[in-house]
């Protein structure tokens, strides 16, 4: 993969150069004596440098050269041989793909790092199974409990400087984040390696897009302010959606002075994305398929891009395993601004995170019904372990709604029970899904009824969601049946905003 403009060890020299703080040598099919003259010619780059060199495998090679350290992988040389071999001084990393294979080299007791993945997708080795950010934070639970190993970590797998902030940001649980990352082609098969790694150093102490640096802790907000303010910008409120709600989501957007586009041509994406003008993405899994997903896909990579809100409705992912591993997907390419289900979609959800525990629990979901029997306890429980999992916001529905913030491990103990609606609209559909459009419409026009320079998503989400539950009691009081109610409900919609 070496450019032609460049050598294997020119792209070494200059990597260590311009930020790498680590390289490790890897060799599978080349002869013991050509490994060993390569590993001498690397070092004379990096020990100058006061920079490891950690050699891949071959405990022999490294000794053979006086190399900092040994990395070996689960079919190599077992982990408690190798620190035999080259004592109790050289640094020993270890690959781990899933937390067993990571408490087992805790509990060795002879490693310095783990190497954890396959994060993506990669072409520079065979991959077998690829754990994305869900798996990564697994197995930091387990380096979290085992603290007093002080085990160091790394990703790795299909990092580069396009993804390494995300990477930095979803990979890590309160306390215990990966700390750092190991990449092969983005820097060895770059034309200028020297730039590629100032951009990865870069990119990699960089805030992710999304991010609101300011927290607050508790501030009120104004509702009517908050309605306000969303009617005032007029977002743009982009919906990846299922085909039975698309005709009810834009007329509840449109009623809340928002301006609906349904759109699943990625090749647009870009555009809307990288406006100036307010924006939000709602990605509804409700009727799912192969090309689809590849849209949702392009749609949440250009929102993150540009740091706009998305929203993830995943309807029914409780109902199928195909549905849940489409969730799975989705969850690990991105970040989602909020996560908005009723109680037996978030509880399918709560599956994917790093404390769960597989159990013979009955299914939690009937079609988009939820079948699931949760107390309120049990409902505030599951919708702060998600929110913090993710960090995100978190929406359960039901008869009352429930919002969590876990946007920041400093506030995830703040949630909101919202009472109101009216029976009528589990009667119709789409009532469900069109709470996202309203949602997404908040924040993308920032709308949280705050009246300041700081900005609370979660202030912005509990406006929006009790200005739809407001509405749906107001248009219960005036209507006895769920035809005239859709139509009711729409008019409430507006009036409250329009009107105040």
């Amino acid at each position: 993969m070496v450019p032609s403009n460049s050598t294997f060890l020119d792209q070494i020299r200059k990597a260590v150069d311009n930020g790498a703080t680590i390289v490790q040598l890897r060799e599978k099919d080349i002869s013991t004596r050509d490994f060993i003259d390569r590993a001498k010619k690397v070092l004379e780059i990096t020990k100058p440098k006061n920079i490891p060199l950690i050699i891949n495998d071959r405990v022999d090679v490294a000794l053979a050269v006086d190399a900092d350290g040994v990395h070996v992988g689960q079919d190599d040389m077992p982990a408690t041989v190798a620190r035999k071999l080259i004592g109790p001084d050289k640094i020993l990393g270890v690959s781990c793909g899933n937390p067993e294979e990571t408490t087992e080299a805790c509990e060795s007791g002879v490693v310095d790092y783990v190497g954890l993945g396959t994060l993506y997708p990669t072409n520079t080795k065979n991959v077998k199974n690829v754990c994305g950010p869900i798996g990564i934070r697994k197995s930091l639970k387990v380096l979290r409990a085992h603290s007093n190993k002080n085990v160091k970590c790394v990703a790795i797998g299909g990092i580069n400087s396009t993804n390494a902030s995300k990477v930095m940001y979803q990979c890590a649980i309160p306390g215990r984040g990966i700390d750092g990352v190991a990449v092969v082609s983005c820097i060895m098969a770059a034309p200028d390696a020297a730039a590629a790694t100032q951009d990865l150093v870069k990119e990699l102490s960089s805030d992710v897009p999304w991010l609101d640096k300011e927290v607050l802790k508790g501030a009120a907000s104004n509702m009517k302010d908050a309605w306000q303010a969303m009617l005032k910008r007029k977002p743009l409120v982009h919906h990846v959606t299922n085909n039975v709600v698309k005709n009810f989501s834009a007329n509840v957007t449109l009623a809340v002075g928002a301006s609906p586009i349904m759109s699943e041509l990625a090749e647009e994406f870009h555009e809307f994305a990288s406006s100036p003008a307010p924006v939000g993405l709602v990605l509804n899994m409700g009727t799912p398929s192969s090309q689809l997903m590849e849209v949702f896909l392009e749609g949440l990579r250009q929102y993150n891009k540009y740091g706009k809100p998305v929203l993830f409705d995943p309807v029914a992912a409780g109902a199928t395993a195909a549905r849940l591993q489409a969730s799975r997907v989705l969850l690990n390419a991105g970040h989602f601004s909020v996560i908005k289900g009723n109680v037996g979609e978030i509880s399918a959800i709560a599956k994917l995170t790093s404390s769960y525990t597989p159990t013979s629990e009955k299914k939690t979901m009937q079609g988009v019904d939820s079948i699931a029997k949760f107390d309120e306890d049990a409902i505030i429980s599951l919708g702060h372990n998600v929110a913090r999992e993710f960090r995100t916001i978190v929406v359960i529905t039901g008869p009352d709604d429930y919002v969590f913030d876990g946007t920041s491990w400093e506030t995830t103990e703040n949630f909101d029970k919202i009472s109101g609606g009216h029976e009528f609209m589990g009667s119709i559909t789409g009532t469900g899904c069109s709470l996202g459009s309203v949602i997404c419409a908040f924040l993308a026009a920032r709308a949280d009824g705050l009246g300041s320079s700081n900005y609370s998503a979660f202030k912005a989400v509990v406006s929006a969601v009790k200005l739809y539950k407001q509405a749906g009691f107001k248009a219960g009081e005036a209507t006895d049946a769920p035809g005239s109610f859709m139509k009711e409900f729409l008019d409430q919609l507006y009036k409250l905003v329009h009107e105040g």
